[in-house]
């Protein structure tokens, strides 16, 4: 391993134990609320769309379906999970199991059949690392059952009720689960008309089962393994109640209708925050909107995404726990501010956005849309809008923000699952390390690229132009800003299905070097002139640095390259996620601290605001037969801009390769590890008065070159900053 690598990998266990330190006294005390979708360890199978239904507060008593198949995956009691995992506790190669007793499993499979049969019909495929001992190194789980036969609508909430909408062969079907005596449980359900026998699974044979409200054409039945209800077809819509285990069950069915239109608030309070103001001694500013981290659920908030509702006094962000909350009150001075908890128990939304007033969410499991059914501030069904995606238990495999453009199509990334024992990758699913396209009604899922690693941020430009960024490791030899297009490949062989793989990847506009950024966010594009001279202009995140960049980018035919200059401004956390507010023109940023990241805060919500002041900054960066050109916001001292000592270039390639990260490779000497200075001949500024032309003779395509400068402006102001930049073709 070389001296970068464990440099990076003590950074990532350092993060991971101060995450372990926090999960046992934040996210052991939050309450999630009723739910809980996550992937969970049942036995030696895991349920990678689980959602944990709390059935009984006072006993501890849970119930998981698997949303994959709408079975009832597990039943258990005295205890809710261990609180293992990435989110929870930092945990990187496990994932959380029941804590209690168990009372029940089911095998893995559909919770419905189909023709009569309750085979699963999913081809078995590699299951990802870390398989329980004794369990098969071949799996079905993460992949979605066929639509027309199992589908999840979503679940609704009413008090701490959850009452679960799914489609089977072609009928709608909703149901409550709940809790009686002893250790008994019980599923209401009712279904709409079907000409077909309908089976839905109960539990394994020697299990207690009784049909507690008998319906017409309704009977227990069992085969060798299972215990089911068998359905003859009928003409109107049945309610049924069954129940599983010893106690007494309930006395007659109930309508699940009323517990469908919204119900009485569960987080009645609001929390209200005083902002803060930062240092006018520039033209960009950092605010910070303080969050409510002392809360009376214990809400840890680590925040994933937000987004702004069409006033822009009020904003939507979501946390890596699982929380939604509502920000009102954004105003200049940011003196008060009203947090209100919207909805919670999602699997990681690491992606938020606002359309038409509702707020979608990508998570691991599927992309999520919220419907606030009776208008009381809280999230009443959470709705299935995409769950398309294929997916592994690999802690690695992130799916990550949620961008729109001008025709309504969604965009997200997904991270790839790095393999066991090494740093190679290893991915089992077709969709890892993908860039995708969704339908605006939400029912075509298209991967548009392949090849990402973490791609930790996204951004799609308004002209529909599609970027992503991506963080060093395996395959990706320092952190790159690609653009995307269609059927790009950017990076991990892996990522592209069939046996033969891609020897050359696409070139990015940019490889940021490890050393300005060594995790990077998201990308977001200036709209107009209330942020200053920027307007138009790309920027980048930096998770890893907690920082901002301006990007600058070049056009030679078909080819993009470019070059990014940093912000002299810090940040409380890794930023990850921005957006332009439309009420003010200012940028607001959020993150997180969930793994290697030098920021401080486990999260937080920050503003960047144009004071007004003139901006002194590059704005334009150019490659030349000759050199480089640079052009600033502002016009420049001709003296200065023309001194050679007030400049100094260097450059090296990196390699492209399996191994974590790269060395830095002479571009002289491509044997050695070594900078190369860049001698520059001459400096001309330009007739604009903004643009200083840099000589540098035999300039070639190279990987990473910075150019340092230390040059005034004409009005006197100094400018001391680097540009980094990449060089992928000459004129």
């Amino acid at each position: 391993m070389n001296v970068r690598a464990l440099v990076l990998f003590a950074a990532v266990a350092c993060s991971c134990l101060a995450a372990e330190d926090a999960g046992k006294t934040k996210w052991g005390a939050m309450d999630y609320g009723p739910t809980l979708a996550c992937t969970l360890q049942v036995d030696k199978e895991y349920v990678l769309r689980a959602l944990i239904v709390r059935l009984d507060p006072q006993k501890q008593t849970y119930l998981c379906y698997d949303l994959e198949t709408m079975r009832v995956a597990a039943v258990w009691t005295g205890g809710f999970i261990d609180y293992h995992g990435v989110v929870f506790n930092g945990t990187h190669h496990e994932q959380p199991k029941p804590a209690g007793t168990m009372l029940m499993i089911n095998p893995l499979g559909p919770g419905w059949a189909r023709n009569g049969s309750l085979e699963d019909p999913r081809p078995l495929v590699r299951a990802a690392y870390n398989v329980p001992k004794g369990a098969s190194e071949m799996t079905r789980e993460g992949q979605p059952m066929a639509s027309d036969w199992v589908h999840l609508n979503g679940h609704y909430l009413y008090d701490q009720q959850v009452v679960l909408s799914y489609r089977v062969n072609g009928c709608e079907v909703r149901e409550l689960p709940s809790a009686g005596e002893g250790s008994l449980i019980t599923r209401t359900i009712t279904i709409s008309p079907t000409t077909i026998e309908q089976r839905v699974q109960l539990a394994p044979v020697g299990t207690i089962c009784a049909l507690v409200t008998p319906v017409d054409g309704a009977v227990l039945a069992h085969d060798e393994v299972n215990q089911y209800v068998v359905l003859a077809p009928a003409t109107e819509p049945r309610t049924f109640v069954v129940s599983v285990g010893q106690g007494s069950p309930l006395a007659k069915a109930m309508s699940l209708e009323p517990l469908t239109k919204g119900g009485p608030l569960r987080w009645n309070a609001t929390i209200t925050t005083q902002g803060t103001l930062g240092n006018e001694g520039g033209p960009y500013v950092v605010d910070t909107l303080t969050a409510p981290d002392d809360n009376p659920w214990k809400s840890w908030l680590r925040f994933g995404g937000v987004d702004f509702f069409p006033d822009g006094k009020s904003a939507a962000i979501c946390t890596w726990s699982g929380d939604v909350w509502i920000v009102s009150g954004i105003d200049d001075g940011l003196g008060k501010l009203t947090w209100k908890r919207f909805a919670t128990g999602l699997y990681q939304p690491l992606g938020l956005k606002i359309v038409d007033g509702l707020i979608y969410l990508t998570c691991r499991d599927h992309i999520t849309r919220l419907h606030d059914l009776n208008g009381d501030g809280e999230a009443d069904f959470y709705e299935n809008f995409n769950s398309d995606m294929v997916l592994t238990r690999h802690f690695h495999e992130f799916a990550l923000d949620l961008q729109t453009d001008a025709a309504g199509n969604f965009y997200f990334a997904k991270g790839c699952t790095p393999g066991r024992g090494g740093p190679n990758f290893d991915l089992w699913s077709i969709h890892n390390g993908c860039f995708f396209r969704l339908s605006p009604d939400g029912k075509d899922l298209h991967v548009v690229a392949r090849g990402l690693r973490g791609p930790n941020g996204i951004g799609i430009g308004p002209h529909g132009e599609m970027v992503s960024s991506d963080n060093q490791g395996s395959w990706v030899p320092v952190c790159p800003i690609n653009r995307i297009k269609e059927g790009a490949f950017v990076g991990v062989p892996g990522g592209v299905p069939g046996d033969v793989k891609p020897t050359k990847r696409d070139d990015p506009i940019i490889w940021v070097p490890y050393d300005v950024d060594n995790s990077s966010g998201g990308e977001v594009w200036v709209p107009d002139q209330r942020w200053g001279a920027l307007a138009g202009q790309m920027l980048h995140l930096s998770y890893g640095k907690s920082c901002l960049f301006e990007v600058m980018t070049q056009d030679i035919g078909a080819v993009e390259q470019g070059a990014v200059t940093k912000f002299p401004l810090s940040f409380a956390t890794g930023i990850m996620r921005s957006r332009f507010n439309p009420g003010d023109g200012q940028l607001y940023v959020c993150g997180l601290r969930g793994w290697q990241t030098n920021g401080t805060r486990d999260g937080a919500l920050q503003r960047i605001r144009y004071t007004g002041k003139p901006v002194h900054m590059p704005i334009a960066f150019a490659v030349t037969r000759e050199g480089i050109e640079i052009t600033f916001t502002c016009a420049l001292d001709k003296t200065s801009a023309e001194d050679l000592g007030n400049y100094a270039t260097e450059q090296y390639n990196i390699i492209w390769s399996e191994k974590y990260g790269s060395p830095e490779m002479s571009v002289i000497n491509p044997s050695k590890q070594a900078h190369d200075p860049v001698p520059i001949s001459a400096a001309h500024l330009r007739p604009d008065g903004k643009t200083v032309a840099l000589d540098i003779p035999g300039i070639k395509p190279v990987n990473c070159m910075v150019t340092k400068l230390r040059i005034m402006a004409a009005d006197g102001t100094a400018i001391s900053t680097a540009v980094d930049n990449t060089i992928n073709v000459l004129p």
